[in-house]
């Protein structure tokens, strides 16, 4: 689903977030030096903030999760691939594949394969996290079953990957590196063709 929307909340978000720094001090945003809506912090992992992770698709970054839990770059190293997807709460199709995305990450050993979702349209255009955007991203996860992570999308996250993002759902695959394999796919899918993508990428 195309929507000019994605690309002005995440494009005004780091306009705004270069202009006033993104506050510590805002209550709500998700900022990478304090990456929570409770001013809880991250405990930053050395092993994984390398220059490798620097020059990988989401670089390094830290945000949280839906459930306000810490999150950075070494999410994707539980898993050998990780299939990032960015949705949105407005999204028909994005919600119509979550049943089968959800069933797809229980199906594979979370050692071979993860699913990690991104909800890219609960921040506004000051960076802050909307209330009754979560509530209905949270709605949406518990009516589809698609208990997987979440992560808010943080100032980094915008800035290494979300600002170039126009369509939803759009859906790329990472190493445990950091690094992207394979292209990225825009638009929904069904759980066979999902499936058939992901097994020809462990294979590789």
């Amino acid at each position: 689903m195309k929507k000019g929307y994605i690309f002005t909340v995440v494009s005004a978000t780091i306009i705004v977030c270069l202009l006033s720094a993104c506050s510590n001090s805002t209550n709500g945003i998700v900022n990478d030096n304090n990456n929570s809506m409770t001013n809880s912090t991250i405990t930053q992992n050395s092993s994984v903030a390398s220059e490798k992770s620097k020059n990988a698709i989401l670089g390094d970054f830290e945000t949280v999760d839906i459930n306000n839990n810490p999150f950075d770059q070494s999410v994707f190293t539980k898993s050998k691939l990780t299939m990032v997807n960015i949705w949105a709460t407005f999204c028909g199709p994005c919600i119509n594949e979550m049943p089968d995305l959800a069933e797809l990450n229980k199906q594979y050993d979370n050692e071979k394969f993860q699913i990690v979702g991104i909800p890219v349209d609960i921040v506004d255009q000051n960076g802050n996290i909307s209330n009754s955007g979560m509530d209905t991203a949270k709605e949406i996860i518990d009516k589809t079953g698609a208990d997987y992570v979440h992560l808010m999308p943080s100032t980094s996250l915008i800035k290494a990957k979300l600002n170039k993002v126009s369509s939803v759902p759009e859906t790329i695959f990472i190493d445990e590196n950091g690094y992207q394999v394979g292209k990225s796919y825009i638009g929904s899918r069904s759980k066979v063709e999902w499936q058939k993508i992901i097994d020809e990428l462990l294979e590789q």
